[in-house]
């Protein structure tokens, strides 16, 4: 009843002819979704199973930021973009107007968290690559600890406006429900989206021209230092992998928000909203990859990870299989041992293998007893 009234609410006077996705492009973008949503779901819990399993990953700062990371990502693959399958596979929403409505929420809240996620990473790399003697008075805990609450309450105060007004309705072209409220859209624009992005792309700016410079002066004066070098490499490639991520999601998810805030009067084809949907899913879900291509440490470590479970499957199918062995013979030496004749004495075959055993007894002991002597 209620997925039939969202399907079949009242479109206003703006939208007096009902434009929808063709049913081609959603039976399409149902399946890609849903494959990018199994690999996006396996590849974000072996990341985290791995970090969180291994001691020298989670003591590492980097890690712990990327496991809260992935643990966003888990929650806007397995529960939004879950549903824009379904919805796309069914050709109408599903999940009733609760779920319409919490959908919003969460993908706001996912899309703040993920973008200052990666701002206050990007700080963490300009202050460790620019700045090293700043970072030496700093405390990483209270950092780690700062960030982490800002990246999660941050976007949840920006959803107030939302929460307190019902600015919340159902979009035919998007096959789920969007923001109307204009405030809120304000919000999110600057607060969610422009603000972090400017200061992730100083950030980087900043390192960039730290390292050009690093890397010609100290070829001009030809006397670099070998740990020195080592440590800026490491560092300028953890920011690479980092500034890949965010151009994956900058060019996945900023097209479907740009388009959005300039088609306001819905002038668009629909299957071009499904087409930015799926970049979308592509980018969030592709992060596990990145890590595992650009960081060669996760990489080994996931790898390690899942041949040990697979190592331990093997082993537990084997323990499995000769308990079923044991347990099959157990029946046979009970037939061998009660083998009687039917004047309830031991039959000849039986009284024949306890001649043999006494006698290889008796020969045990006499030689016992010859080497004794």
């Amino acid at each position: 009843m209620i997925n039939s009234t969202i399907h079949n609410q009242t479109i206003s006077s703006t939208d007096s002819v009902v434009h929808r996705p063709t049913r081609q492009v959603t039976y399409i973008g149902a399946i890609l979704a849903f494959v990018f949503i199994f690999f996006g779901l396996i590849g974000n819990v072996i990341l985290i199973t791995t970090i969180l399993s291994v001691k020298k990953l989670r003591t590492n700062t980097i890690n712990i930021f990327i496991v809260s990371l992935q643990f966003n990502d888990l929650l806007n693959i397995g529960f939004n973009q879950l549903f824009v399958g379904l919805s796309y596979a069914n050709d109408h929403w599903v999940g009733g107007r609760l779920i319409c409505k919490l959908v919003v929420y969460f993908s706001t809240v996912c899309m703040g968290c993920l973008l200052w996620h990666h701002c206050l990473i990007a700080i963490h790399r300009l202050i460790v690559v620019v700045y090293p003697s700043l970072l030496r008075r700093m405390s990483i805990k209270t950092y780690i600890i700062v960030s982490l609450v800002i990246t999660r309450v941050l976007p949840i105060a920006c959803c107030i406006p939302s929460f307190l007004t019902d600015s919340i309705s159902y979009s035919h072209q998007a096959l789920r429900c969007s923001i109307r409220n204009k405030l809120q859209i304000f919000i999110n624009l600057t607060v969610l989206i422009l603000l972090p992005n400017v200061i992730i792309i100083f950030c980087f700016l900043g390192i960039f021209f730290h390292v050009y410079h690093a890397s010609y002066t100290s070829g001009r004066t030809n006397t670099p230092s070998v740990s020195t070098s080592h440590s800026l490499r490491r560092e300028i490639r953890i920011t690479k992998m980092f500034a890949v991520l965010f151009t994956l999601f900058f060019l996945g998810y900023h097209p479907y928000g740009f388009v959005r805030a300039y088609d306001k009067r819905r002038q668009l084809h629909p299957d071009i909203f499904v087409l930015l949907t799926l970049l979308y899913c592509i980018s969030i879900c592709a992060s596990p990859f990145v890590y595992g291509i650009m960081n060669n440490q996760l990489r080994h470590e996931c790898m390690r990870v899942i041949f040990n479970c697979w190592h331990c499957q093997k082993i537990d199918d084997y323990r499995k299989y000769s308990h079923s062995r044991l347990n099959s013979t157990v029946p046979t030496a009970l037939t061998v041992i009660h083998d009687n004749g039917d004047d309830g004495r031991a039959s000849p075959s039986m009284r024949h293998l306890t001649s043999q055993q006494i006698r290889k007894k008796s020969s045990t002991a006499t030689i016992v007893n010859t080497a004794h002597v």
